[in-house]
């Protein structure tokens, strides 16, 4: 048990709740799914916030992840830490993420997967794409970055069983 009051607590936007209430209602869509919006939502609202304290064009890679990083252990939805694109993709390695205490493999982090692309996104003005990496035995949890169609194609290949580096061959 943790003794510090309220650090396992995971506090999300409103708007990101009430996607995953809404779920109830919503008739044929996957819960996952949902989840990986209200994910997405929270990204988009943390990535705001630090634009409306700085503007992100003043900001360089290290002092983005500086912020999201402040902005998303005081909601305990983990700690990232961006590494250098290899390959045509990104990595990002995430200690702490609020999804992955998630029953099953099969569930993955959609949570995490959808925060991470609404941070990006929000960033970038454009759609990213963000798909978990398979466990290499360590703590974290890695995620791979990149253009959509890309990462649908790897992650196509990451659900056939290919290896990571078989699912990004050709990308």
């Amino acid at each position: 048990m943790n003794d510090v009051p309220g650090a396992d607590d995971i506090r999300i936007p409103r708007r990101a709740l009430h996607v995953l209430a809404s779920a109830a209602t919503r008739d044929g869509e996957p819960l996952l799914s949902l989840i990986r919006e209200a994910g997405r939502v929270a990204g988009e609202a943390i990535t705001r916030g630090i634009a409306a304290e700085v503007p992100l064009a003043e900001l360089d890679m290290t002092d983005f992840w500086t912020a999201v990083n402040a902005e998303s252990g005081s909601r305990s939805l983990g700690t990232f830490d961006w590494q250098d694109p290899v390959g045509g993709h990104a990595e990002l390695v995430v200690l702490g993420a609020a999804d992955s205490a998630l029953p099953g493999p099969e569930t993955g982090a959609p949570f995490t997967e959808g925060l991470l692309e609404g941070l990006l996104a929000a960033a970038v003005g454009e759609p990213v794409a963000v798909v978990q990496a398979p466990e290499d035995g360590g703590r974290a949890m890695r995620f791979l970055v990149g253009a959509p169609t890309a990462l649908r194609h790897v992650s196509l290949r990451l659900r056939s069983g290919a290896s990571l580096e078989q699912a990004l061959e050709g990308i």
